[in-house]
C-alpha cells in the first residue's frame, strides 16, 4: 500500500496538468517567471526609447524611477514639511480601511437578515438590488456635493461601492443555507435570534473575508477616483497631480505601490482565512 502510494506521489506532475502539486518553492518560482518576463520587456522597451530620444518621459529608466522615488521618500515638502510619500500612503489607507469597514460589517448584518427573514428580505430586497446596479463612480460628482469635499465623501464611496455588491452576495448565500441546519437548531430549543448568531452568522464570516478580498480591486478604484477629483493628499491624488507634469517616473512606482499594498492586504485576508476559528473553511479531502 505504502509503495503504491509513493508511485502515485511520483506520478503527479510537477508543473502542469490537473493535479499539478509544484510545491510552495517551486510554486514561488513559476509565480516570480511572469513578472521577471515584464521586468526585462519594459527596461529593453525603455532602453530602446532612450535611445532614439534620451528626454523621453513616456518610459523612465529604473534608474529614473529610483531617483524621483527616493526624493518623495526622504525629502520633507517645502510647504508642509511632511514625507510626502508616507503622507499620502496614511491618507488612502485611512479612507480605504474606514470604507472597507463600514462596507464590510453593513454587509455581513444586513446580509444575513436579508438572506434569513423573508419579511425582511422583501422589505429591503428591491432597494439593495436597485442600488446594486448604481455605478458608484457616476454618482460621485452627488456624493461630493451633498457630502461635502472631506474624507466623507472618499469613505462613503468605497463603503457605497463594494458594500451593496457585499450585501446581495451574502443574502444569496445566508438564503440558500441547507435548512436542515435552522430546523435541527430550532428543534433542540434555540430560538431564531440564536439561529442568527450561533449558526448563521460563524457560516457568514469566512465568506465575507472572502468577498473582501475580491473587492480590494475595486475599493482602490474608489479611493484613487475621488482623491482624483477632491483630496490634498493620498497616491490617487500624487498621481494625477503628476500627471499634469507627465512625470511617468513618479507614476509608474506609485502604480506599482498601490498593487503590492492590495496583494499584501490580499495575503493578510488569506493568513486570516488559515487560522483555527477557520480551519473547517474551505477543507477539502485529500
Amino acid at each position: 500500500m505504502e509503495n503504491s502510494k509513493i508511485e502515485l506521489k511520483r506520478s503527479v506532475p510537477l508543473f502542469w496538468g490537473l493535479h499539478a502539486r509544484p510545491g510552495m518553492v517551486f510554486g514561488r518560482v513559476l509565480g516570480l517567471l511572469p513578472v521577471a518576463f515584464l521586468l526585462g520587456l519594459y527596461m529593453f522597451a525603455s532602453h530602446s526609447r532612450h535611445r532614439v530620444n534620451p528626454d523621453d518621459k513616456l518610459m523612465p529608466s529604473l534608474h529614473q524611477m529610483y531617483n524621483e522615488m527616493k526624493t518623495i521618500i526622504t525629502v520633507p515638502d517645502k510647504r508642509s514639511g511632511k514625507i510626502l510619500f508616507w503622507a499620502d500612503t496614511k491618507a488612502s489607507l485611512q479612507r480605504l480601511g474606514l470604507g472597507i469597514g463600514i462596507a464590510a460589517a453593513a454587509s455581513y448584518f444586513m446580509g444575513i437578515l436579508m438572506g434569513m427573514l423573508p419579511g425582511f428580505r422583501a422589505l429591503f430586497a428591491p432597494l439593495v438590488t436597485g442600488l446594486s446596479n448604481i455605478n458608484p463612480l457616476a454618482i460621485l460628482v452627488i456624493i461630493l456635493v451633498a457630502l461635502g469635499v472631506g474624507e466623507n465623501s472618499k469613505v462613503f464611496l468605497v463603503a457605497f461601492g463594494i458594500g451593496i455588491p457585499m450585501m446581495r452576495t451574502i443574502a444569496g448565500i445566508a438564503e440558500r443555507m441547507p435548512g436542515e441546519l435552522t430546523v435541527k437548531a430550532l428543534t433542540l430549543g434555540a430560538s431564531q435570534y440564536q439561529v442568527l448568531y450561533r449558526i448563521v452568522a460563524p457560516q457568514m464570516l469566512p465568506r465575507l473575508i472572502d468577498l473582501i478580498r475580491v473587492s480590494l480591486g475595486a475599493a482602490w478604484i474608489f479611493v484613487i477616483a475621488a482623491e482624483a477629483v477632491a483630496a490634498t493628499e493620498g497616491l490617487g491624488y500624487r498621481i494625477y497631480l503628476q500627471q499634469r507634469y507627465m512625470n511617468m517616473a513618479l507614476i509608474i512606482p506609485y502604480v506599482i505601490y498601490i498593487s503590492l499594498l492590495a496583494y499584501g492586504s490580499d495575503l493578510a485576508l488569506q493568513g486570516i482565512l488559515k487560522l483555527p476559528c477557520f480551519r473547517w473553511y474551505g477543507k477539502t479531502e485529500d
